[in-house]
């Protein structure tokens, strides 16, 4: 999964890049589409009392289908670039990785505009794990029953998917940097909202904001890290590794603080990082690709 989660941004960059609108938003869409898919399948064999080692099978078999599918699908092109420029980090080896590869995958690390577009990236995939994890709990502690806990989240992602449908739309209204700072101005004012309420509408209002702050904060992160074509696989690599050290370090984090002080309160942590990204959104703007930072 970690290797196609950064084929697919890696490629998606590219697409996007050679597109006369932007597509990346739309291109993470098909992640919230699928995972609303699975929730519905999951629920429709749950209600059929299908066990789970027979729900484990049936999902090996349909992602096994769709990987063979894609990979016997994808256009062959042959590119005009050299075979070293054109590999990925996770697509090279030994044999292939020269120490100018090497210097370059280490050398992202401490490029200044590459460390704040990854506390971007960061920022808003910490924002989407904490509602991941925490928002349901939050709710039921609130009185929310269970279902109506479930229906909100489920809600909360129909919106991020709408939202990375119509985020090209609006990347191509008032350009990339723009939309980073827009998104996280919405998302701080859903959390803030979502914190505060004292009633069941205003917290589907926060819930609804913060899911639509946060639809394109992210792919736009990752498309910050493709312009130069070159350095691209090293900065995209790098932000997806910040990715997975969010999905490991927001859960615990979030909870410990929650358990102090309570589960809302705890969503102020994103809410901070939330203000420093968009105070240094403006990095975020598109970078000739001969320029190295």
């Amino acid at each position: 999964m970690a290797i196609a989660d950064f084929l697919g941004n890696y490629e998606g960059t590219q697409v996007d890049r050679l597109s006369a609108r932007s597509l990346f938003p739309a291109i993470h869409a098909a992640y919230g589409i699928g995972m609303l898919l699975a929730a519905g399948l999951s629920s429709y064999f749950i209600g059929r009392h299908v066990g789970l080692t027979a729900h484990y099978f049936g999902t090996a078999v349909v992602v096994a289908g769709a990987s063979i599918w894609a990979a016997l699908n994808f256009p062959n092109s042959v590119r005009t670039e050299s075979r070293a420029a054109t590999q990925t980090p996770e697509t090279q080896t030994p044999e292939t990785q020269t120490p100018e590869t090497r210097q370059l995958a280490r050398s992202v690390w401490t490029e200044r505009r590459t460390q704040l577009i990854a506390l971007i990236g960061f920022t808003f995939i910490m924002a989407e794990m904490s509602a991941g994890t925490w928002m349901p709990i939050a709710l039921t502690n609130s009185g929310f029953s269970q279902a109506a806990a479930a229906a909100a989240f489920s809600l909360f992602w129909i919106v991020v998917t709408l939202g990375r449908m119509v985020g090209g739309a609006i990347v191509d209204a008032i350009g990339r940097s723009q939309t980073i700072l827009l998104s996280a101005l919405v998302t701080i004012v859903g959390i803030s909202l979502f914190m505060a309420s004292g009633s069941v509408t205003m917290t589907y209002v926060g819930l609804i904001l913060w899911g639509f702050g946060i639809a394109a904060g992210f792919p736009m992160s990752v498309n910050s890290m493709g312009d130069d074509p070159v350095m691209a696989p090293y900065r995209i690599n790098m932000i997806i590794t910040m990715v997975y050290i969010a999905s490991i370090t927001v859960g615990p984090a979030l909870g410990a603080v929650g358990q102090q002080f309570g589960i809302y309160v705890a969503f102020g942590i994103p809410l901070v990082f939330l203000i420093i990204s968009a105070i240094i959104s403006p990095v975020t703007k598109h970078q000739q690709p001969a320029t190295s930072q």
